[in-house]
C-alpha cells in the first residue's frame, strides 16, 4: 500500500524547488551584465565537467552491472565434478588461456580429494566487514587427488626405472581468516586424516610470477602474492611445474544434490570466497556499479543545476 505522505511530500518538495527558483532568478537579475557573464560561462563549464564525469560513471555502472551479471549467471550452473584422477586426464595447464575464459572462467566445479593441513601458506589480506576494515590471511593448502611422477637422472644412469609415482596436488585457497586465527593451535580440528573432502568452488588463472610489486620469501615462510610456482616447489610438489598455470578458490556457496562433503566434524574460522568477491578480484575493480550510481547521480545533479543557472544568466 502507499504511503499516505508521499503525496504530500512530493508537493512539498515541488513547492520548495519552485521558491528556490524564483530566490536565484531574483538574485541572478540583480547582478550586473559582466558578472551575469561570467556566471553564465563559469555554469556552463562546470556543467561540461560534471557531465562528462557524470556520463563516465554511468558508462562504468552499465558495464560492471553487465559484468556481474554474466559472473553470477555462471556461477548458477549445475556444479560438476572436476577431479583429475589420472595425469594424463589433467589438462589445466596446457590449455589456453582462451579457452579457459570461455568455458571454465566463473564455472562452479567440485574435487575431490586429501586435504594437506600441514602445508599450509597464509597470505596477508584485509577484508571489509560491517563496513570495517578486519586485518586477515588468505589460507592456501594443497589438495592430493591424483597421481603424478618424479624423474631422477641418477637412476636413469643407474640404468634404473628414472620415474617415481607418487601423488600430486592442486593448488587450494581455501578462504580467509582473521588475523586471531593465524597460529594453527588456534584451529586444533584441523587435522590430517585419510577421509576423501569435496571442496566446491571455481578455477582461477594464475599470474605471471614476475606480475607482482612485492615477491615472496619462502625461505622465510614470507608470503604475500599467489604466485603458484613459488608455493609449489615450497611444498616439493611432483607437478609444481603444472600447477603454475591455475588453481582452485573455495566458494562460500551451497553445493547442488549431495550436501556430504566430509568436513562436517571440522570446526574451522575459514570462510570461503562468495561469488562477488571472485567477480570483482578478476576484474580488479577498486570500486563497484553502486558506486558509480551514487557519483554518476550526484554529478549529474551537478551538472542539470549548474545548466540550470546558465540558463537564468542569459
Amino acid at each position: 500500500p502507499q504511503n499516505p505522505k508521499t503525496p504530500m511530500m512530493i508537493r512539498v518538495n515541488c513547492i520548495k524547488l519552485i521558491i528556490i527558483n524564483m530566490l536565484a532568478k531574483s538574485l541572478i537579475k540583480r547582478l550586473a551584465l559582466e558578472e551575469r557573464t561570467q556566471l553564465r560561462d563559469g555554469a556552463i563549464y562546470t556543467g561540461l565537467a560534471t557531465g562528462a564525469f557524470a556520463y563516465m560513471h554511468y558508462r562504468m555502472y552499465i558495464k560492471k552491472e553487465f559484468l556481474r551479471s554474466e559472473g553470477q549467471y555462471k556461477f548458477n550452473q549445475r556444479i560438476t565434478n572436476c577431479t583429475p584422477w589420472k595425469q594424463m586426464y589433467f589438462t589445466w595447464w596446457r590449455m589456453p588461456e582462451e579457452e579457459w575464459t570461455v568455458y571454465h572462467r566463473f564455472k562452479p566445479y567440485f574435487l575431490l580429494g586429501q586435504l594437506d593441513y600441514s602445508k599450509e601458506i597464509l597470505i596477508p589480506k584485509d577484508k571489509v566487514i560491517n563496513g570495517q576494515t578486519v586485518k586477515g590471511f588468505d589460507v592456501v593448502n594443497p589438495l592430493y587427488c591424483y597421481e603424478g611422477g618424479r624423474i631422477s637422472m641418477q637412476e636413469a644412469f643407474k640404468k634404473a626405472d628414472p620415474v617415481k609415482i607418487d601423488r600430486s596436488a592442486i593448488i587450494i585457497k581455501r578462504g580467509w581468516i582473521p588475523a586471531a586465527y593465524r597460529d594453527k593451535r588456534s584451529r586444533p580440528d584441523e587435522k590430517n586424516t585419510r577421509q576423501l573432502v569435496k571442496l566446491v568452488g571455481n578455477w582461477r588463472k594464475g599470474k605471471n610470477i614476475h606480475d607482482y610489486k612485492i615477491p615472496n620469501n619462502p625461505d622465510a615462510n614470507e608470503w604475500h602474492n599467489m604466485a603458484l610456482e613459488d608455493i609449489g616447489i615450497y611444498w616439493d610438489l611432483p607437478n609444481f611445474d603444472e600447477a603454475k598455470f591455475y588453481y582452485f578458490e573455495c566458494l562460500d556457496m551451497p553445493s547442488q544434490g549431495d550436501q556430504i562433503t566430509g568436513m562436517e566434524h571440522v570446526k574451522t574460522p575459514v570462510q570461503g570466497s562468495t561469488t562477488d568477491e571472485v567477480i570483482e578480484d578478476h576484474y580488479g575493480w577498486r570500486w563497484n556499479e553502486s558506486t558509480h550510481k551514487v557519483l554518476f547521480r550526484a554529478f549529474g545533479s551537478v551538472a542539470a543545476a549548474s545548466f540550470g543557472i546558465a540558463f537564468l544568466a542569459l
